[in-house]
């Protein structure tokens, strides 16, 4: 018969996904639903939200803007779904401004993309 663990392993036990494994998940499924928005129910347009709002509360390291930029995006290909402009015109003229501030080169050609 197998010997059941030692009292007190659980603790030593490593998690399932460390928080940066999480972040990352999370931000690859949100901006996967929210890329797929340009003609979507209403419904899904709530997930969507519900989706940014989420990777929006990951906690990250002080000062960090790794989730900033994408968020930006994603914000703003979801304001375009919803029909409003000018949340859209505003999303998508900061996501370039941050991301070239900060030098984050892969998302100015996404950027310069969105029309």
């Amino acid at each position: 018969m197998p010997k059941s663990p030692a009292a007190g392993t659980f603790a030593e036990t490593p998690p399932l996904a460390t928080p940066a494994e999480v972040a990352e998940y999370l931000h690859t499924t949100t901006a996967a639903l929210v890329e797929s928005l340009r003609r979507g129910s209403d419904i899904e347009m709530q997930e969507a939200a519900a989706a940014i709002k989420r990777l929006a509360a990951v906690p990250t390291d002080p000062g960090s803007v790794l989730n900033e930029i994408p968020l930006l995006r994603m914000r703003a290909l979801l304001a375009r779904a919803h029909g409003d402009e000018a949340a859209y015109r505003d999303y998508r003229d900061r996501y370039p401004a941050m991301a070239t501030s900060l030098g984050f080169e892969g998302h100015i050609p996404w950027a310069e993309a969105m029309p």
